[in-house]
């Protein structure tokens, strides 16, 4: 099935599919390419159906001819249009009726932030949009093609933003593709920047204990207004299409 030809499909010049391929790009710019690992869906409005990519494409493959569209059966996935993989979309989209995009990378510094068991620490100020926001998930359940085992994701995301998987990479969500994509760029800069950190000894970032809690809230409800991300967004497009 292809995009083009699927008569469910959106309007390839709709601002959902734009913001959808700026994404890939964006990712793909930032060093979170997966090759053919990596992925990146959004839901449509309320419905139960998705954007994803064709399996085996790599980030910097995906174009509009690469946009596949599935709903929640995920029967795309089973004609190996789709990555088997998206059940966990599935079964978090389920669980956060919220959730409007999801991205899951493998990027090398949040790999090997991962394998120190270390806390998520923001230690620059644009980090402080995913305040109290990171979980950890250290458990290993092989390769990830269940809604049972995206079930367990969401059960230990619950209403947070960023889930890390010990020794594997990072699962964004956000109400929008640029919230999912802008949260997931920051936090891989932040862990990037925590390990440079932790190389002189104790990391001293922003932290509940040290500084006012509602301060720290403050500055993450204002990061995370939607002008601001749309800045954000504004200038990773720019950057990655330059």
């Amino acid at each position: 099935m292809s995009y083009s030809s699927d008569a469910k499909t959106l309007d390839i010049q709709s601002a959902l599919v734009s913001d959808f391929l700026a994404g890939f790009a964006i990712l793909d710019q930032d060093g979170q390419n997966s090759g053919i690992a990596g992925h990146l869906t959004a839901r449509i409005k309320d419905s139960e159906r998705v954007l994803g990519h064709q399996y085996g494409l790599a980030f910097d493959e995906v174009d509009e001819h690469a946009v596949r569209l599935t709903d929640f059966d995920l029967e795309e996935a089973e004609q190996g249009q789709v990555s088997p993989s998206l059940a966990f979309h599935v079964a978090l989209y389920r669980a956060r009726p919220d959730i409007g995009a999801i991205v899951h990378t493998h990027p090398d510094q949040v790999i090997a932030f991962s394998a120190t068991n270390g806390q998520f620490i923001p230690v620059f100020q644009s980090a402080l949009m995913l305040y109290d926001q990171v979980v950890q998930y250290k458990d290993y359940d092989g390769i990830v093609e269940s809604e049972a085992l995206g079930q367990k994701f969401a059960r230990h995301l619950g209403d947070r933003q960023i889930l890390l998987l010990k020794n594997h990479g990072l699962i964004s969500v956000g109400r929008s593709v640029r919230h999912a994509v802008c949260a997931a760029v920051i936090f891989h800069q932040n862990c990037h920047i925590q390990m440079e950190a932790m190389k002189t000894g104790i990391v001293q970032g922003f932290s509940k204990t040290a500084d006012d809690p509602d301060i720290l809230l403050q500055a993450s409800a204002f990061l995370n207004r939607d002008h601001i991300i749309d800045m954000r967004w504004d200038h990773l497009v720019r950057r990655a299409l330059a």
